[in-house]
């Protein structure tokens, strides 16, 4: 199974790039890119930018298709990736554990799309996805419909419920991400 790291966002609204923020003296990228190697064969980083270029033993990608957004990313890292099955996340979760990649990895497969639950909610960016989505992705992309959840209904979707996902880690920590300033600061006291 491989990694697929989105980092092409613009950061719009955190107003700089939140992949390069230090956390606990390396960058945010650098800290999702060591916890992905130690149980993924190989990381796909999909940006449009060579600012990154600092990391080692990772393939870097441009959108296939530029401008959509995460889910044009996913539909790069599939495109690209040389296994049946692929992590995707997102450069500002820094959060997401070996422990929390072994659980997911041990799931039965048969599914195309694997993805916990949190609060009701679906977490698209810490989720499995496999080769056979990419003509569901294209078609989605060609229509302009770029939620990723977009084309769940129309294949084999499953999903780990948060009372799964809670036995391994609290999933308000390991979900968290960074979109505003506020979000950073909190980042920084749940690392301590």
């Amino acid at each position: 199974m491989n990694a697929i790291v989105l980092a092409g966002g613009k950061s719009s609204r955190y107003g700089s790039d939140k992949a390069l923020l230090k956390l606990e003296n390396q960058t945010m990228i650098e800290l999702i890119v060591e916890n992905l190697r130690k149980i993924f064969n190989k990381i796909y980083v999909i940006s449009n930018a060579d600012e990154y270029s600092f990391l080692e033993d990772v393939v870097f990608a441009e959108d296939i298709i530029p401008g959509k957004g995460p889910l044009g990313g996913l539909y790069t890292g599939l495109k690209i990736s040389d296994e049946k099955y692929n992590f995707l996340t997102a450069c500002d979760m820094p959060f997401l554990s070996a422990e929390f990649f072994k659980f997911l990895k041990k799931q039965k497969k048969g599914y195309d799309v694997l993805v916990p639950e949190y609060r009701a909610y679906l977490e698209p960016l810490s989720g499995i996805y496999t080769t056979d989505l990419i003509p569901y992705i294209k078609r989605a992309l060609s229509n302009n419909q770029l939620k990723i959840k977009s084309f769940f209904p129309e294949v084999n979707l499953k999903v780990i419920k948060e009372e799964e996902i809670r036995e391994i880690a609290d999933p308000e920590i390991l979900f968290f991400n960074i979109n505003y300033k506020d979000d950073f600061h909190k980042i920084k006291n749940i690392s301590k």
